[in-house]
């Protein structure tokens, strides 16, 4: 059996030597991802309360903030009554920019390095800020890189994730269109992706549903 797996495999691999298969140029998705992506204000305020009233629906607190200076206090204000010690965090460019890292640890917070894979499970709550909303379901898309590694949002028992405007999409269908779109264009696309629908659950045979087995137990979005 083992054998003629590997043969089978590598027959594969042999025919597929020099094989190039370009993605063809497409007009029309080029059109599409510009309708998606560029929706008008009053729109993007109806996405905003659609996404908002779907995290009520999947177990997901919510948190308003007007600037840069409320998202800060609202967290720090969460940690409090938390009473949480610890914290890892993306590095992404808009939470460098608004330098939540450093705000936390002047808190008196212990930073877990996202570099730290076996530890990050250590750290009481995980910040990371989103790559798109799907407003028809409540869910945040994150994209995987070196400085936005998944195991921020999965492993400590409490997630928070920054949503901006910016980042809402009508559906799933939107979502694909625009990440077709950029890889047509030559943008370099994680190939691991997480969707994430309020917290971590989990039901047995009686429908017992239980929160937090297999990830975080608590899901916090701050809506920019």
């Amino acid at each position: 059996m083992g054998n003629s797996r590997e043969e089978i495999l590598h027959n594969i691999r042999q025919g597929l030597k020099g094989v190039s298969v370009p993605m063809p140029e497409s007009p029309t998705l080029k059109a599409e991802a510009h309708e998606v992506c560029n929706i008008t204000d009053k729109t993007r305020e109806r996405l905003k309360t659609q996404f908002t009233e779907e995290l009520d629906n999947v177990n997901t607190h919510l948190i308003e903030a007007s600037d840069e200076k409320e998202i800060k206090s609202s967290l720090l204000n969460l940690i409090k009554e938390k009473e949480l010690q610890s914290f890892s965090i993306w590095e992404s460019r808009y939470l460098k920019e608004i330098n939540l890292k450093q705000e936390l640890k002047n808190a008196g917070l212990k930073l877990v390095t996202a570099k730290n894979k076996n530890r990050i499970a250590e750290s009481e709550i995980g910040i990371t800020e989103v790559d798109y909303a799907i407003a028809d379901t409540g869910t945040l898309v994150l994209l995987t890189n070196k400085n936005q590694p998944r195991t921020v949002s999965l492993l400590p028992p409490i997630h928070l994730a920054i949503v901006r405007p910016k980042n809402l999409v009508r559906n799933i269908e939107d979502l694909f269109i625009i990440l077709k779109s950029k890889l047509q264009e030559g943008d370099n696309i994680t190939n691991c992706m997480t969707f994430i629908t309020g917290p971590s659950r989990t039901a047995d045979i009686e429908l017992n549903l239980t929160l937090g087995v297999h990830g975080p137990k608590e899901l916090y979005v701050v809506m920019l």
